[in-house]
């Protein structure tokens, strides 16, 4: 058989022997999201062990990057490779002409059933003609040369599309063809031109014994290889299996294209012996390995965990972050109504107890825990049975210490001192935390936590003592009531008054203020005045010192201020002179003065 790419017998057994150590061993992704075991089988080697991957199934176009010439010679020569004598010729006279075809066109005809291609680039041909009747030449008709499909007497032209892959058939064995043109001369060949494309981005491409699995980001696949179960993760290259016993397990039976995987985010998926789990944070998976607990915590490394074993089995995912529940609880409501049908609405709803004074009371529990030893907790209580117990030391301790209270210390336990004090914190204990403590110290033998216990409802189920209680209710809530209001008018005057009296405050404060501003700013205006008559008296005293020492040695200066300070006291003045004194004023009238001043002031 001659084929431009087309795979040999001993090609096509390889795969198939091959594929057994494939889809077992280097697909088998079991453990921790996807990651690859590789753990071959050592039957074969070298290639054989390696994992199937869609270009070593892909019979690739070797000539699909040549151009448009080149194809078509190509085309030709491989398809004639075993014609001696030509069909066609490019002379009419040798033979029956025939129409022109588009240059675009071969032309296909066969010679003794044995079929030829011919291209006659647009220009006119014709057919062989012979007398011989032992040959038989024929035209078959012209075909594009981008036809996707054409051929006869076992020799054929496949084009495949780009994205696409073609699916035939070579001895009932499949074949995919990649894309591009496929020359195949196999009297075998079979391929269905309305059905033999597929798209290449399909997620699940099938041809008899050949599966090309691509799963989607954020989804996983289910397979069968046989008899052994196979959970694919997502990844970017696809899965290949060339085994006739493979099975793709959908979601549903009538499972469309794109519904063929599950949602990688369950918290269980479930594959014949394989359990994938993801526990979130704050809850445990419960699982049983060949009847021993295990318990399964939140993987560290982000990764799911993988179990592939038929005796390790699954049972549940256990929160052991904080729970609150109320009880009684809605097992124990239809429990109490099987057991008494005619119990009315109260003795359903709550949980009755007896008081020491003998009153019948029935309360509702609020119970909040965490598990803290998930192990600890299902060995001794089973996982169905945590929540009963939890609910039945309750109201077994919440029973016994209101059977050791009155009515009033149990309707009034916020205020009421039922219990002893406590000898570390000195305080007193009420019924709910006298139960409470003795709960904890039970629950935490079993691995539980205790957060929270309180009395949530409280009802006395006797008619009577309860429309007492209720009339004495309605007097304390209006002795309350006013009480309240009394104190909220005596804090509306005390707040009014304070105001007043702070306001006050701030105006006298302020006044002073100003007024020992006003006195600051004249006592500074005093000083500066004193400190200003100061320094002109110094500069004054100076001054005449000064003044003093430059007479002293300078006399003609002193003589000459004299004479300046005379002037100046004659300025304005009469002077009236005897005739006797004339001479004496003219010839020196200064001491004439002199003397004058010394007898006025005598």
């Amino acid at each position: 058989m001659a084929s431009s790419g087309f795979p040999s017998d001993d090609q096509l057994h390889n795969l198939e022997r091959t594929n057994s150590t494939n889809s077992l061993a280097s697909l088998n992704m079991r453990r921790h999201g996807g990651t690859e075991a590789q753990t071959y089988s050592s039957e074969f080697e070298g290639r054989e062990n390696e994992e199937l991957k869609v270009s070593m199934i892909i019979v690739r176009s070797d000539f699909g990057d040549c151009s448009a010439e080149e194809q078509s010679k190509t085309i030709v020569d491989r398809f004639n490779g075993n014609v001696k004598e030509t069909a066609f010729t490019m002379n009419p006279l040798l033979g029956r002409g025939l129409d022109r075809v588009d240059i675009s066109h071969f032309v296909l005809g066969q010679r003794n059933q044995i079929a030829e291609l011919f291209d006659p680039r647009g220009k006119r041909f014709s057919t062989i003609y012979t007398v011989d009747p032992t040959v038989e030449i024929k035209y078959l008709g012209s075909y594009s040369k981008t036809a996707h499909y054409f051929g006869a007497f076992g020799k054929y032209v496949l084009n495949v599309p780009a994205g696409y892959y073609a699916k035939g058939y070579s001895k009932n064995r499949p074949v995919l063809y990649g894309e591009g043109p496929h020359v195949i001369v196999d009297p075998t060949f079979q391929f269905d031109q309305s059905t033999g494309f597929v798209n290449q981005q399909e997620p699940y491409i099938s041809h008899s014994t050949i599966n090309i699995l691509r799963v989607p980001s954020g989804k996983i696949a289910k397979v069968w290889l046989g008899t052994q179960p196979v959970i694919l993760e997502s990844r970017r290259e696809p899965y290949v299996f060339v085994d006739a016993q493979f099975r793709l397990v959908a979601p549903d039976a009538s499972a469309s294209k794109t519904n063929l995987f599950y949602n990688s985010i369950s918290p269980y998926i479930e594959h014949g012996s394989i359990k994938r789990l993801i526990p979130h944070t704050g809850e445990v998976a419960v699982t049983y390995d060949n009847g021993i607990l295990t318990i399964i915590k939140t993987p560290k490394d982000g990764r799911p965990v993988v179990i592939d074993s038929a005796t390790h089995n699954f049972e549940c995912f256990l929160p052991t972050s904080l729970q609150t529940c109320l009880f009684p609880s809605k097992e124990t409501k239809a429990q109490a109504l099987i057991d008494n049908q005619k119990a009315g609405p109260d003795e359903v709803n709550l949980k009755v107890f007896q008081t020491r004074d003998s009153l019948r009371v029935g309360v509702i529990l609020v119970v909040a825990y965490k598990i803290i030893d998930p192990e600890l907790a299902i060995t001794k209580l089973g996982k169905e049975g945590i929540v009963k117990h939890i609910e039945n030391v309750s109201f077994a301790d919440m029973g016994k210490a209101i059977q050791l209270s009155t009515l009033q210390e149990v309707m009034f336990f916020t205020n009421t001192k039922p219990g002893a004090p406590d000898t570390k914190t000195d305080t007193i204990q009420t019924i709910q935390d006298r139960v409470k403590t003795n709960l904890a110290k039970d629950l935490m033998d079993y691995g539980i936590e205790l957060s929270r216990l309180q009395i949530e409802t409280i009802k006395v189920l006797d008619a009577e003592i309860a429309k007492k209680l209720a009339g004495q209710s309605v007097t304390s809530a209006e002795f309350t009531t006013k009480q309240a209001t009394l104190a909220k008018e005596y804090d509306i005057k005390t707040t009014e008054a304070r105001l007043k009296a702070e306001t006050d405050n701030i105006a006298v404060a302020q006044k002073n203020q100003a007024t020992i501003a006003d006195s600051q700013a004249k006592l500074t205006a005093a000083q500066n005045e004193a400190q200003s008559l100061l320094i002109k008296a110094e500069a004054e005293r100076k001054a005449s010192e000064m003044q003093g020492e430059l007479f002293a040695k300078f006399p003609a200066l002193l003589e000459l201020e004299m004479a300046k300070i005379k002037a100046m006291a004659l300025q304005g003045a009469t002077i009236y002179i005897a005739p006797e004194s004339v001479g004496n004023f003219l010839n020196s009238p200064l001491v004439y003065l002199d003397k004058l001043n010394g007898s006025v002031k005598k």
